[in-house]
């Protein structure tokens, strides 16, 4: 059996795609079995965590284990997912999919994708449905690949959501906030708008339709979905609970400015639901919401000026950057702090096995040991990083010069 390894060259990266001599497969995957180590949704699971219990990564030194490319870059902002043995990757509006083991590319699919995907189980459907949101709505994509004939994608797209004029431009790739899937649902932010969906996940069958927030809110963040309860945040500082099943609102809270802040209103971002409570970042903070009513049970200061980014919740504390230099990380029950580490951007940790990966788009991927706040590794050979994602034993993410798996130091 070849080595995994790839030799690198040039002192960079020696990209092996479909120019290198891999060639493109372009056929529907097998239905296969899931495993303990998948990552299927942005922040992995529904209730927005970013921590699979089962999955490890590396953790004092990498090497590169493969790095593939299409022949048209993939550049985007997406992290990947996995599912089974097979990598999924948004960019540039393309969706591929990757062997894990090898990074042999299965089949891509050009289309008006721009998140994370989402995988569902699809009770009419052989394969998978992965849920992605783009500027014109939420589509159903089939995991299998369809088939690619004459040029053009057949059985890939499965349904389309809320599709409509888009109106703005940008010459960027957009970031919606991607769709979270539970118990054959599909829950979204529909694009341009405050309004959280819920959807079949087979037909697109339209479940139920809320607005967060009023007329003054500027975005609505991705859903977390825990215990039948569907929770969204948006901008300025409306956090709304709604039944999974019904759309019913349960509780609409919208939480006062700190004493010692200089905004009139809290900048939200992404929820994560836990057991103890409802992890919300903020601009210049976190807090922590009672999941029956949303009345306040702490409240986390920091000198920062966090636009961007979310919050991973592991084993009782909760990881989060502050857009000004630091990592803190903070205890779930008592919301104090456990410590504090130097990392400059905002972003969006992942926590595996005792070890915070955190990725940025024009800097650096790093892993910073959970329970020290010390670097344990900096691996800085791209141009960006999105964020990263953790399987048995590898690290997935997509830099600029393509997909990349990581693997501990031989």
């Amino acid at each position: 059996m070849p080595s995994r390894r790839h030799v690198l060259a040039g002192g960079g990266l020696a990209l092996a795609g479909v120019a290198g001599g891999l060639q493109f497969v372009d056929r529907p995957i097998s239905p296969g079995a899931t495993t303990e180590t998948d990552w299927p949704m942005a922040r992995y699971d529904p209730a927005g965590t970013g921590h699979n219990p089962a999955a490890s990564g590396p953790k004092d030194g990498v090497d590169v284990a493969w790095q593939r490319d299409r022949e048209s870059p993939m550049h985007g902002l997406a992290a990947p997912i996995l599912v089974g043995e097979t990598l999924y990757v948004v960019g540039r509006g393309s969706l591929v999919a990757f062997d894990r083991t090898t990074g042999e590319i299965r089949f891509a699919r050009d289309g008006r994708y721009w998140s994370t995907p989402a995988r569902a189980k699809a009770r009419a459907y052989r394969h998978d449905t992965l849920a992605v949101s783009g500027r014109e709505g939420i589509r159903g994509v089939s995991a299998g690949g369809g088939y690619a004939a004459f040029g053009r994608s057949v059985g890939t797209e499965r349904w389309h959501s809320h599709g409509g004029e888009v109106r703005r431009w940008s010459s960027s790739s957009p970031r919606e906030p991607s769709p979270v899937t539970a118990d054959g649902t599909v829950y979204g932010v529909v694009p341009d708008t405050d309004r959280v969906v819920a959807l079949d996940a087979s037909s697109g069958r339209v479940l139920w339709e809320r607005t967060v927030g009023d007329e003054r809110s500027i975005g609505s963040n991705r859903p977390a979905v825990r215990d039948g309860t569907v929770y969204v945040s948006s901008r300025p500082g409306d956090v709304v609970a709604f039944d999974a099943e019904t759309g019913d609102t349960r509780w609409s809270v919208r939480p006062d400015p700190h004493a010692d802040s200089a905004l009139n209103y809290r900048h939200f971002g992404p929820a994560t639901a836990t057991d103890a409570g409802l992890v919300v970042p903020e601009q210049e903070g976190v807090v922590l919401l009672d999941r029956a009513d949303g009345s306040l049970q702490w409240e986390y200061v920091y000198d920062g000026n966090a636009t961007d980014g979310s919050a991973a919740v592991a084993d009782g504390t909760v990881f989060v950057t502050d857009g000004a230099e630091s990592l803190h990380a903070i205890d779930l029950e008592s919301g104090e702090r456990e410590w504090i580490a130097d990392y400059g951007p905002d972003t969006d940790p992942v926590v595996a096995d005792g070890v915070v990966y955190l990725g940025y788009q024009i800097s650096e991927l790093v892993a910073i040991d959970a329970e020290t706040g010390d670097r344990r590794w900096t691996y800085e050979d791209s141009t960006y990083f999105t964020q990263p994602i953790v399987g048995d034993g590898a690290l997935y993410v997509l830099t600029g010069e393509g997909l990349l798996a990581l693997e501990e130091a031989s």
